[in-house]
């Protein structure tokens, strides 16, 4: 302002002072009014980022990252499959390609040099490394299917899938052929303690929550932030099928369906085999995830199928 603007400016603040406070509050307010809607606009930024960041918290938030959460309880039915994120986000791909590693580390480990009796506490272990580094890229509870609130659906989705699983399975066991298979070398040496251990402790803990935590949710969750479910699906499912190798691996040397399967080619068929079929059970373990938009589904269910089979090994070929 210029020196003479400026006296008179003051010269006429204390001639009329109240006059001079008006035309102060007049300018300020036209500001605030200029200024209003950017805060506006940046309180709601921030409070919606908030609101995403305490999804790991409170799990009545609605929105979810990505997706909204209607979007979430939706997302089973085929009409989402293809949708991109309402809101992409960066799928962290470092932090995915870690995870990964450390899957392929943990798959070696285990079935080639781990004790059994670490079986459980490792798997634990390192699903919580897992959830650390998905939840240090933004991941939200949400995302990876752990929502307190849809426990519940969960449970109910996942019994009632379990328990036509489980029928299956025992109608499958009148074939003769079917429980031939239960004559699994590590199964048949075993005690019934031990195998009920297993049925009871190592598959419930050790196999079906550790992988589905790990597949239907962190690497599933971190992946739909930025694709659509379709492809995070396709791609989560065939990361199941073929972290199932090793294992099937170790069935073709101990279960009687190995004898079929003698020569390079013939294994190399089975475990392109396996690696679909594995891969393929994956998508249904991912769909009974978003019906309940929980991880406890698709938990039980495995647990059922996995558990259901040793079980079935106890009364067919220890009990018979």
């Amino acid at each position: 302002m210029p020196l003479c603007l400026a006296r008179s400016h003051k010269r006429s603040c204390r001639d009329a002072p109240g006059h001079c406070h008006q035309r102060h509050l007049r300018v300020r307010d036209s500001r605030q009014i200029l200024i209003l809607p950017l805060l506006v606009a940046d309180g709601a930024r921030l409070l919606d980022s908030a609101v995403m960041a305490d999804d790991s918290l409170s799990t009545g938030k609605k929105r979810a990252w990505s997706w909204s959460l209607a979007d979430w309880d939706n997302m089973w039915r085929p009409t989402m499959w293809n949708r991109t994120p309402p809101v992409p986000h960066d799928a962290h791909t470092v932090k995915l390609i870690v995870i990964l590693g450390l899957v392929l580390y943990a798959n070696v480990i285990v079935n080639e040099m781990l004790e059994p009796a670490w079986y459980v506490p490792f798997n634990l272990g390192l699903l919580g490394v897992t959830l650390v580094i998905a939840r240090s890229a933004g991941t939200t509870w949400t995302s990876m299917g752990l929502r307190r609130d849809r426990t519940g659906t969960g449970v109910k989705i996942g019994l009632a899938a379990a328990a036509a699983a489980v029928a299956l399975a025992a109608i499958a066991l009148t074939v003769p052929a079917v429980r031939e298979l239960l004559r699994d070398e590590r199964f048949v040496d075993s005690s019934i303690g031990l195998l009920l251990y297993h049925a009871l402790i190592r598959i419930p803990i050790g196999t079906a929550l550790y992988e589905e935590v790990l597949f239907r949710g962190v690497i599933f969750g971190m992946l739909v932030r930025r694709y659509p479910p379709l492809i995070a699906g396709l791609s989560s499912s065939l990361l199941f099928g073929l972290w199932h190798i090793l294992p099937v691996l170790d069935v073709l040397e101990t279960n009687p369906a190995g004898d079929h399967f003698s020569g390079v080619l013939a294994i190399i068929g089975a475990l392109i085999a396996a690696v679909v079929i594995t891969s393929l059970a994956g998508l249904g373990l991912l769909w009974i995830r978003l019906l309940a938009n929980s991880i406890v589904a698709p938990v039980l269910v495995h647990i059922g199928t996995n558990s259901m089979a040793i079980l079935a090994v106890i009364v067919v070929v220890h009990l018979a």
